[in-house]
């Protein structure tokens, strides 16, 4: 079954390299864990999150293409032609069935095969555990001297916002305050997690406050 093509970066696997997807396998990111064994002692002691939040590894991923029966190229054309464009490339790559994430890796061309009139180029990429989200989340919230409740919802990774205010601004969050003069921020003691996080703000003056984050999802 023919699938959708793949954009390594600003290259349709389709529309650029005349390959046509046959498979895909991406599969799940792993968490990374750590279990001490107990000597003479039942099971084991879990320290995956003794250093805060449970962190993942990388995704090995696979693209297998087969080549348009009426390409233009030869075969060792097509295959020189692909490994110079995408062979040890870092890029964004977005799948077309799911085009509101992207991953992001870098690219190897792991073979070429060749089986009668079949023919086809697998490339693997190694990719950040999270899919990222094409648009980043933007938020802004008109504020004055009244305290203003704001709930801005996350996916699993946990992000440190951009901060944008008009007027200083005075934000409470987690039992804590920030007082921010006007301009942009980020401060790595306000982290957004799954799936929202509950704050307050209030400005003396009139004024507006926008929070930008990229949202990651597993």
């Amino acid at each position: 079954m023919i699938e959708t093509g793949v954009y390594f970066g600003d290259v349709h696997s389709f529309f650029d390299l005349d390959l046509i997807l046959s498979s895909v396998n991406i599969p799940p990111a792993k968490p990374k864990t750590n279990n001490i064994d107990i000597p003479g002692g039942d099971g084991s002691i879990d320290l995956t999150e003794a250093h805060g939040e449970v962190k993942f590894k990388d995704r090995d991923c696979t693209f297998t293409f087969t080549v348009t029966p009426d390409d233009a190229m030869s075969f060792e054309e097509r295959k020189t032609h692909v490994a110079n464009v995408l062979n040890g490339l870092k890029c964004k790559i977005i799948l077309d069935k799911d085009d509101k994430f992207y991953y992001v890796g870098r690219c190897t061309i792991d073979q070429y095969k060749q089986d009668g009139h079949l023919k086809q180029i697998t490339v693997n990429a190694k990719v950040e555990p999270y899919k990222y989200k094409i648009d980043k989340t933007i938020v802004t919230v008109a504020t004055n001297e009244t305290e203003k409740m704001l709930l801005l919802k996350n996916s699993r990774k946990s992000v440190v916002p951009k901060i944008t205010c008009s007027t200083e601004t005075e934000i409470f969050f987690n039992k804590s305050s920030f007082l921010l003069k006007a301009g942009t921020h980020q401060t790595l003691s306000f982290v957004l997690t799954q799936p929202e996080t509950v704050i307050s703000i209030m400005s003396a003056l009139p004024g507006t406050t926008t929070f930008e984050y990229q949202e990651g999802a597993l």
